[in-house]
């Protein structure tokens, strides 16, 4: 079985005033489908860069990046948009759903920019919707909602477009414990329903959510432990 994401030595490295800062220094991984793995590393790491080349939201200046069989390390931004669109659904610590929006038009978003019909939207939105145990709440809009009733409408809108990571950005950060436990316990059902979670986390206790634990230093990767 191929495995669902590949890097082989990966660099990136960023140019201010003349200067090459490396930042990534060679990271070569393979992520396998159905794996929930979190990315941990102090901050400085290169765990935030990592996070953008594995979510196609930057490339890299070294090496190659393979999702799902395609090599997406040279592709034009809008082939790469296309990709993250289709491949990759992002939670992040900032929830970004639109307040005038209720939860199943926030769900439904990326469905109209792929331009999916009415119809088979409001279905999709709805099924993701259910599979957060927020289907009751569909019709309210995020400031009738609690902050973890709005990051788990941020998961549906990740899962609507059906991706094949669920890469989440710090998805407790802006949480109390008793919340953070409920939405990584939404992360592990999905896991369980056969998803791939990457999570990049500072947290040890979120982190031991994850199947596989992979730490970063200095743009190199520091260790790699199955929980």
């Amino acid at each position: 079985m191929s495995a669902l994401i590949v890097l082989e030595n990966i660099e990136k490295s960023y140019f201010m005033g003349g200067e090459a800062l490396k930042v990534l220094k060679g990271i070569s991984l393979q992520i396998e489908k159905n794996e929930y793995v979190a990315l941990m590393g102090p901050s400085g790491s290169g765990k935030s860069t990592l996070m953008n080349i594995l979510g196609c939201l930057d490339s890299p200046t070294g090496g190659r990046y393979i999702l799902n069989s395609k090599d997406v390390s040279r592709m034009p931004d809008d082939d790469l948009a296309t990709v993250r669109n289709k491949e990759i659904g992002f939670v992040f610590q900032q929830f970004n759903l639109l307040p005038r929006l209720n939860a199943a038009e926030n769900v439904a978003l990326p469905l109209v920019y792929a331009g999916v019909g009415k119809k088979e939207r409001n279905e999709r939105a709805e099924e993701a919707l259910r599979q957060v145990g927020l289907q009751d709440r569909s019709h309210h809009k995020s400031n009738e909602l609690s902050g973890g009733q709005i990051q788990r409408v941020a998961i549906a809108r990740a899962l609507v477009n059906n991706p094949s990571i669920l890469l989440a950005d710090e998805p407790t950060g802006n949480l109390d414990s008793k919340t953070s436990i409920e939405v990584m316990e939404i992360f592990s059902k999905l896991h369980d329903a056969g998803n791939t979670v990457v999570l990049v986390t500072h947290e040890e206790d979120i982190a031991r959510y994850a199947k596989r634990i992979i730490r970063l230093r200095d743009g190199h990767i520091e260790s790699d432990n199955k929980n």
